[in-house]
């Protein structure tokens, strides 16, 4: 059983998976969210100052990913940028790619371990694989917007994809999977936290670096307690142009709130009142211009009438955001968060994650709630691949 496991090859992986969209580094940003937005992947590729990568890396050919949520740091990561959006949007897409880690192109007969070896190097964000001939005619050209995106023969490996293959044979990893994450050292300690009520462009340096790792950024509150997120892969479903307006405006409590009513309907309209009336005091009236544009936008035709009462009105039913006693309008449950506890098998972790299609999963106290640290899907993989090591070995003799 292990040795069918382990003469698995990166293409046993490829199969239905659609084709990447590459953009040159010339695009400008407005460009590349819209290929985002078309594309089936939550990211484009960049093969920004190819020269340059080479010759850091070899002969190797590496690209940079780029997502909403770096194309959100970079917006918000520059007082410049927020006072002329419309500029930052349209400025080369080589402006946000760079900013943290590679994608590595590999051979598709590359092993499954070898593989691995690749994704746990500093910086490696996935794994790129060309399609074989029979696949790539199988996978329709991708429209791309203004004929700036092109579909590339490659389809893309991230770290959770590798761990939810390995998952599939989670009984060749006994007794490893049964064990804790504390008692296997997957809990780090070093994450990504802001208070409910500091400033949200505090959270900014954070979600780029949770971007990179792999995680979130955590909102907790007085007491330690994780109350929520801001995630960069939620972010995919999100108007740039509308979040950064709340980043710029509110507390990270409240921006968490405005990006889950931005997933299910329109957010309250006393919350983006107030959005507009601090971007005013900010002066970054072009940002709010900006957002009401993308909202209009994104209004049904046949808009419900107003009511005299902002929390009667349609736009707020659903999932109401809660005021809190701090002022604010309130956080997502942590109902919306995955976490475990210290003693949370390794498997049950893993069963979380890849059920909530996230490549972490926070960790807190049993008892108070307060957030522990948090199990990476790359520590993941690092314990997984450690445990097939030796049979690896063994095999190759």
């Amino acid at each position: 059983m292990a040795a069918t496991l382990l003469s698995h090859v990166v293409s046993d992986l490829c199969i239905g998976r659609p084709r990447v969209l590459t953009l040159p580094p010339s695009t400008p940003v407005a460009a590349a969210l819209a290929a985002l937005r078309a594309g089936a992947d939550p990211f484009v590729f960049v093969d920004a100052e190819p020269a340059a990568y080479r010759a850091k890396r070899g002969a190797a050919t590496v690209y940079v990913k780029v997502s909403v949520a770096d194309v959100l740091c970079y917006v918000c990561g520059d007082a410049g940028n927020l006072r002329d959006p419309a500029a930052a949007l349209g400025r080369p897409v080589s402006a946000v790619a760079g900013g943290h880690g590679d994608t590595h192109r590999v051979d598709p007969q590359t092993r499954l371990l070898d593989a691995i070896d690749v994704l746990l190097t500093d910086g490696c964000q996935g794994l790129l694989v060309p399609l074989h001939a029979r696949a790539r005619k199988r996978h329709h050209q991708v429209p791309s917007p203004d004929a700036v995106a092109t579909s590339s023969d490659c389809c893309v490996l991230t770290r959770e994809d590798i761990v939810r293959h390995l998952f599939g044979s989670i009984s060749h990893f006994s007794p490893v999977a049964a064990l804790t994450v504390a008692s296997l050292g997957l809990i780090r300690r070093d994450v990504h936290a802001v208070h409910v009520d500091d400033d949200g462009l505090d959270a900014i340096p954070l979600l780029r670096r949770a971007v990179s790792n792999g995680t979130a950024v955590a909102i907790v509150a007085d007491d330690g307690a994780l109350v929520g997120e801001i995630c960069p892969g939620v972010l995919v479903s999100c108007d740039v142009e509308s979040v950064s307006a709340a980043f710029a405006a509110l507390p990270a409590g409240d921006v968490m709130t405005y990006i889950d009513c931005s997933l299910t309907h329109m957010p309250p309209e006393f919350l983006l009142r107030a959005i507009r009336a601090q971007l005013k005091d900010r002066g970054l009236d072009a940002i709010a211009e900006l957002m009401d544009t993308a909202d209009a936008a994104s209004l049904p035709s046949s808009p419900s009438s107003s009511t005299s009462s902002d929390e009667d009105s349609p736009s707020v039913r659903g999932r109401r955001p809660r005021r809190m006693s701090s002022g604010s309008f309130g956080w997502r449950s942590t109902e919306d968060v995955v976490a475990c506890h210290s003693g949370s098998s390794l498997v049950a972790v893993m069963a979380q994650a890849l059920a909530h299609r996230v490549g972490y999963v926070w960790v807190v106290d049993e008892t108070s709630g307060a957030l522990v640290g948090v199990v990476r899907f790359a520590d993941v993989l690092a314990v997984l691949r450690e445990h097939l090591r030796p049979q690896s070995q063994v095999l190759c003799r």
